[in-house]
């Protein structure tokens, strides 16, 4: 076999498995990014656990609400969001569902100790790829979407204020 030969085969590879590892996210990356009002899509990330978590199958309607916060564990924002999302969810047993989405570049190895040294109650998702806030529309952390039973987008915001209230923002939808 020729070198050129062999370097193609192993770029014409590579390509194939970058395809296969975008594939969880083609239903979601194809078009405009989600809006309020549109149902989420079926998706799949690993879970600090080990193991992919389907939205369809693991996490849609677990609770009346699903708050999804995209997040790095280097960010101060993320940290205070995390925060308060975890107040929320102590205070309102069985209302919401909240899920930490690391999008660390070192995936679980820099989450997972992020998760033990906080003891916030939400669960972490690891896309480390930046895949899933994308698909939201979104392009940097933090950023929040807040989603139904059903698996309607009822919210969606990024960035980080000071001021905003994100108890105040889930209450509204837990009326």
């Amino acid at each position: 076999m020729s070198r050129i030969t062999f370097l193609g085969s192993r770029v014409l590879a590579a390509g194939f498995l970058v395809l296969l590892m975008c594939l969880p996210f083609a239903s979601l990356a194809a078009g405009k990014p989600l809006e309020v009002g549109q149902k989420v899509p079926d998706f799949s990330l690993p879970g600090l656990e080990g193991g992919a978590l389907s939205f369809e199958k693991d996490i849609r309607g677990k609770s009346p609400l699903t708050v999804f916060l995209f997040m790095t564990t280097a960010c101060s924002a993320c940290f205070e969001e995390l925060k308060e999302i975890s107040d929320f969810v102590g205070k309102n047993p069985g209302k919401v569902e909240a899920w930490a989405v690391a999008v660390d570049l070192r995936g679980s190895q820099t989450v997972a100790p992020y998760r033990n040294a906080n003891s916030f109650r939400v669960k972490y998702l690891v896309d480390p790829k930046f895949s899933l806030p994308r698909a939201f529309g979104f392009n940097y952390t933090p950023s929040l979407a807040v989603v139904d039973a059903k698996g309607v987008l009822l919210h969606k915001k990024g960035g980080y204020s000071p001021n905003e209230r994100i108890a105040d923002l889930l209450r509204t939808f837990l009326k």
